[in-house]
């Protein structure tokens, strides 16, 4: 796909691997759509990628509320008739064990993990649809994929959205939207009950991460080959034996 000239949606901008997508799609010529409820972080963001001469809007939208996220694809229509890209990177990391798990939390874990995917890709696809060809890109883990102990909110939220996700590739395979799963190993990052200084310690320890900026050229330069599966697995080296070790 050539992205120069395209429209990019980022639902979940404010945080680490949507920033760093923006940044990178920003870079490659395309306009993103900035999309969260920290305006601060937006704003900032938004002077990052113009100062480079990138193209920036910003939108603040509750993801997870439906009269918000319809307002936001009105608007979207509105001003740029089109989105020819959306990626679904709002997240939230609810760790603990089930006994300790209040339903306002499991509830709160799939209202932004998987709710808010389907609220923004069910009220864009009409615009999704006026491109010649689309992405809808959202953001798994592999704990949406082999589950771990003490994580069962995070767990069954990311296997719901992987659910989702692949049957929406299935339903739309002969359309001119293509869907697609990342599927997530442990990425540098504020994200889930530790601290990115607390990460950057582990890392010197022999911890493996995924390096977000490196992990939104790589995404980037999938999207400009078309060379996604549906699922498309990214992990650091010993993922899966490092997190049964590190459950929390």
């Amino acid at each position: 796909m050539e992205l120069k000239g395209k429209i990019a949606v980022i639902a979940g901008a404010s945080g680490g691997i949507g920033r760093e997508i923006s940044k990178a799609l920003a870079k490659e010529g395309t306009h993103v759509f900035l999309v969260a409820r920290r305006e601060d972080i937006l704003e900032a963001l938004k002077r990052d990628i113009e100062k480079k001469g990138g193209k920036a809007n910003v939108y603040l939208a509750d993801l997870t509320n439906e009269e918000s996220v319809t307002h936001l694809g009105r608007f979207i229509g509105d001003n740029f008739g089109k989105v020819d890209i959306l990626f679904n990177a709002a997240g939230i990391g609810v760790y603990k064990n089930f006994s300790d798990l209040s339903f306002d939390e499991w509830k709160k874990s799939f209202a932004v993990n998987v709710d808010a995917a389907f609220l923004v890709t069910n009220k864009l696809l009409p615009l999704l649809s006026k491109s010649e060809k689309a992405y809808v890109i959202s953001i798994g883990s592999g704990m949406g994929k082999v589950a771990l102990s003490g994580r069962s909110a995070y767990c069954a939220s990311k296997f719901a959205l992987r659910g989702m996700m692949l049957s929406l590739a299935k339903e739309f395979k002969r359309s001119n939207i293509k869907f697609v799963l990342l599927t997530l190993g442990s990425v540098l990052t504020a994200f889930g009950p530790l601290s990115l200084e607390k990460k950057i310690e582990k890392q010197k320890k022999g911890k493996k991460y995924l390096d977000p900026t490196w992990l939104a050229e790589h995404i980037v330069t999938k999207i400009k080959h078309d060379s996604f599966e549906p699922e498309t697995p990214i992990y650091p080296r010993h993922y899966f034996e490092e997190s049964k070790k590190d459950k929390r």
